[in-house]
């Protein structure tokens, strides 16, 4: 297998009953879908499992976000296998074996502007990749969505900064 330029860890977020992605998740797939057509040699690898705070289907969230990927023109060769994961937490944990294996040039980590200071966080304490790119999605949710989805990320942040 050649060598993989480019790993972008496109993080979950969740999806309807029908599997219809989120406003959240539409604006994180772009963003990996632009990376991934501005560079060659790169592949994506899906978070999500199912859950009940995300995606109550019976197909994990990460098969959603790689069909529509394959929609907008991804091969199928260039998505990794989904990591089945329930959370931020999990996204890291599962993936940092697969990433450590491939050991790409650049790791590149994809999420929503609100959520990017916990991807950090977690990135550094889990996996800790020499040569990361952090790309934040632009999020197009309401106004009263996003104050409530900041509230939770400092709430989650703080948790995780009393663990360690």
């Amino acid at each position: 297998m050649e060598k993989i330029k480019n790993l972008i860890l496109l993080l979950g977020a969740p999806n309807d009953e029908q599997g219809q992605l989120s406003v959240m998740a539409l604006n994180r797939n772009e963003c990996a879908y632009n990376f991934y057509c501005h560079n060659e040699g790169t592949v994506i690898l899906c978070t999500g499992g199912m859950g009940e705070h995300f995606n109550r289907t019976e197909k994990p969230h990460g098969a959603y976000a790689q069909a529509y990927l394959m929609e907008r023109g991804v091969y199928e060769r260039d998505l990794l296998p989904c990591v089945l994961s329930t959370n931020t937490y999990e996204d890291f944990m599962l993936s940092k074996e697969i990433i450590e294996n491939i050991s790409p040039d650049l790791f590149i980590v994809i999420t929503s502007d609100f959520h990017m200071e916990r991807a950090k966080l977690l990135q550094y304490k889990l996996i800790d990749y020499p040569n990361v790119l952090f790309i934040a999605a632009k999020s197009t949710v309401s106004p009263e969505e996003l104050n409530l989805l900041s509230m939770h990320e400092q709430q989650a942040i703080q948790k995780i900064l009393k663990s360690y």
